[in-house]
């Protein structure tokens, strides 16, 4: 359904590792596959709990719903999370901690029980925990199963929480397209609680340019390495892209924003991964990552590649007895 946003959780999980010093061995190539399991079994979970919202934003998206299926959606959650269980308890015991609290984050954020992602700020929390969950589990990576790393300095603390905030922002710039959904669909997110579309994608760039610049600084105030401030080269397509998002004036000019957005996490992600560990490896994964970005919307398997974003912007019918209450 959404492969691109597979992406970003694993590429944070080996920035975490590289954080830890921790080389790129089996246990992380396990830790890789856990941090692609959580974010596939939250988009299968999602595709049957956002039906009334997705009709509105991204109509193509329930075309692929429909041809899967929900019981296959439904089985993908459930096997993932049954998985990413096994792998945690074959990584460390860190990891299996972290496992209660992914499934938590999986099931919580669109369930119809709890709503997480209807609440403004809560929601994009738990949106934002999408990288920083899989950092601090990278993070927490130690020799052996019992052992956590011991730092000597609030780095990593610091690069956490920029973690955070940075997709805290792009959670906000992210429902933006959604705005019509969202609202019709009666989610409190950030913007569906501004006035228009447009006030919601002015803020959606303030947060956006404000965390972007602010990275550099953080380089420069935390003594992280110098050469880590070149990722703060990613400001200017980031601010390109939100200048592109408050001259929109159609939902497929607000789609096409999303779309690009991602392209920039990656990049940022697989940047940031390099900067620190500057490495054949380390050039591979983002390398790849992007790859799979091209292939997905070359290919059309992800929803929001631009053959489903072009087509009509009107709502699409949501099939009968399929999803939960909105």
């Amino acid at each position: 359904m959404r492969p691109r946003t597979l992406l970003v959780t694993p590429l944070s999980y080996c920035v975490g590792v590289s954080v830890a010093g921790h080389g790129f061995d089996l246990v992380v190539l396990l830790g890789i596959v856990f941090h692609v399991l959580a974010p596939l079994a939250a988009n299968a979970h999602n595709a049957v709990t956002d039906l009334v919202e997705d009709g509105r934003n991204v109509p193509g998206r329930l075309k692929l719903v429909e041809a899967a299926g929900e019981r296959l959606l439904q089985r993908i959650v459930y096997v993932s999370l049954g998985v990413m269980l096994l792998l945690s308890l074959m990584i460390s015991l860190a990891q299996s901690i972290i496992w209660v609290f992914s499934v938590f984050l999986v099931l919580g954020y669109s369930s119809p029980r709890f709503r997480l992602k209807g609440l403004p700020v809560i929601g994009m929390a738990v949106f934002a925990m999408a990288v920083t969950e899989p950092f601090i589990a990278g993070a927490l990576l130690g020799d052996s199963w019992w052992e956590i790393p011991h730092y000597d300095s609030y780095q990593p603390m610091a690069l956490g929480a920029f973690l955070f905030f940075w997709y805290f922002a792009k959670g906000i710039m992210k429902n933006v397209p959604d705005y019509a959904g969202d609202k019709a669909a009666g989610l409190r997110t950030i913007p569906a609680l501004m006035p228009s579309q447009r006030s919601a994608a002015w803020a959606a760039a303030a947060a956006t340019t404000l965390v972007y610049a602010a990275f550099p600084v953080l380089v420069v105030v935390t003594a992280l390495p110098d050469r880590l401030a070149y990722v703060g080269l990613m400001t200017l397509p980031a601010v390109a892209n939100m200048i592109a998002m408050v001259q929109a004036r159609t939902q497929l000019q607000y789609n096409l924003v999303g779309q690009r957005d991602m392209y920039v996490s990656v990049v940022f992600l697989g940047l940031l991964l390099f900067a620190w560990r500057p490495s054949v490896s380390a050039a591979l994964i983002g390398l790849l990552a992007v790859a799979v970005m091209v292939w997905t919307d070359v290919s059309g398997k992800d929803s929001r590649a631009s053959r489903h974003l072009d087509r009509a912007e009107s709502a699409v019918t949501v099939p009968d007895g399929v999803g939960g209450q909105k």
